[in-house]
């Protein structure tokens, strides 16, 4: 409280003793009349002062509601705040109420930017007591489950059918999920998370369709693929452009002398080279692109990797690697037999690169089956894949050799994923592992 406040609290205060000590000495003295009009008088000062103090809170209340119930429509006026209690007071509800305004907006944000998403998204917020509602609900759910964005939980719950049952536990989950919608089936990707706070414990839910998946990792591999060959295709124009305009300024001479002459020899034999080199590129390319299908033959991998082993024998001799495969059983698969054998010679390849360096190189090679299914596993303790490249070892043309073509693990994948198998890799400091997995 202000100065001025505390003035006035002392001299009611002070009135109210000195009217009780003229009510003491009255009735003392026996003055019963003056005894009454005093004591009427204090009942009067009295209800004055309790008038005063309400008074003086009556605003900080009203302020204290209004922070208590989001509710901003109290001001205090520009008189009253000169009282310092009422001006912090004002203080407080103004700062409370430009937070309230920035949560509003961030909160508008939010829900614009989820809304403008093409992915479904659900948000739920369950508090202490277990009770559910919806935070955040999209037009991107609604339109795939094709349903109206009920923000109720017990309305919207009972429309969710078989996705309930996937995130009524509140755990994580990454899986596709094949919904029943208006009698037809449809396949999904279901990823949801979960997060807590001091008081709600939130389930985001997120739905793509899996032609969303598709177009994104098109888009993706296309978007990595043009990068690559322009850059590949610019590095080999660029200088053929400069060289001829160099060599053609040569020509411009009156008598070329024999420098001259061995310049322009020595130009051409360059364009000539970078020339060969990007037909080459190209023609990678083509062999990328048209990979022919599969002829299918069942035939031993055992056998195969054995054969395989034998044409790398003696680089492995030479350059002191251990190979280790003890395979004795027999594993059939039906694949062409041909290309398999590529992937194999390219991930053998990519072994010997990795072990420069490399004191004590080492490959192991080992083949299981598990439920109809043969995996074969290349592994070698070279220098690894830093975490930097993992994401680009598929894309064509990617590599780290100074004579690779980078074609050798795309060549490889879209011969497995030809033959509806599937390619995995993992590396850590010390151990690469390329597996191979055959559907039976």
């Amino acid at each position: 409280m202000g100065i001025p406040q505390y003035y006035q609290i002392s001299i009611r205060i002070a009135l109210l003793i000195f009217n009780g000590v003229i009510i003491f000495s009255s009735y003392t003295n026996g003055y019963i009349i003056n005894t009454i009009g005093f004591t009427l008088l204090l009942f009067f000062q009295f209800f004055l002062f309790l008038n005063y103090l309400n008074k003086i809170f009556s605003d900080v209340e009203k302020s204290i509601d209004c922070l208590l119930y989001d509710d901003y429509s109290n001001s205090i006026s520009k008189e009253k705040r000169k009282n310092s209690l009422y001006n912090k007071t004002a203080l407080l509800l103004e700062k409370h109420r430009k937070q309230n305004i920035q949560k509003t907006s961030e909160q508008l944000i939010l829900t614009n930017i989820i809304e403008s998403l093409n992915i479904g998204i659900l948000i739920l917020r369950k508090d202490k007591h277990d009770s559910i509602e919806v935070f955040q609900l999209n037009t991107a759910f609604s339109k795939f489950l094709r349903i109206p964005k009920f923000y109720k939980w017990s309305l919207l719950k009972s429309k969710l059918g078989k996705l309930l049952t996937h995130i009524s536990d509140w755990k994580q989950h990454r899986l596709t999920v094949v919904l029943t919608i208006n009698e037809e089936k449809e396949t999904f990707f279901l990823k949801t998370s979960v997060t807590q706070t001091n008081e709600y414990k939130y389930l985001i839910v997120s739905l793509e369709t899996i032609q969303q998946l598709i177009d994104k990792k098109e888009k993706e591999a296309w978007y990595k693929l043009m990068n690559v060959m322009s850059h590949e295709i610019i590095n080999t124009i660029t200088p053929i452009s400069s060289l001829a305009e160099n060599l053609g300024s040569l020509l411009q001479e009156d008598s070329p002398d024999a420098d001259t002459i061995d310049e322009l020899s020595q130009g051409l034999e360059i364009i000539n080279r970078r020339s060969k080199h990007l037909t080459s590129f190209v023609d990678t390319y083509r062999k990328l692109a048209e990979l022919p299908l599969p002829q299918k033959e069942k035939f031993n991998l055992t056998e195969l990797v054995k054969n395989t082993i034998q044409l790398f024998n003696q680089e492995f001799i030479l350059k002191n690697i251990e190979v280790e495969f003890s395979i004795k059983s027999e594993f059939i698969i039906n694949a062409d037999k041909k290309q398999i054998e590529q992937v194999i010679v390219n991930l053998l390849s990519n072994c010997l690169y990795a072990f420069e360096n490399i004191k004590l190189p080492k490959i192991t090679i080992s083949i299981f089956g598990d439920n109809k299914r043969t995996h074969l596993s290349i592994v070698d303790n070279g220098i690894g894949i830093s975490s930097e490249i993992k994401d680009n070892i598929f894309v064509p043309y990617f590599t780290t050799r100074k004579d690779g073509s980078g074609i050798g693990l795309t060549l490889s994948k879209s011969i497995i994923e030809s033959h509806n198998g599937i390619i995995q890799f993992s590396s850590v400091v010390g151990k690469t592992t390329f597996t191979l997995t055959f559907i039976n």
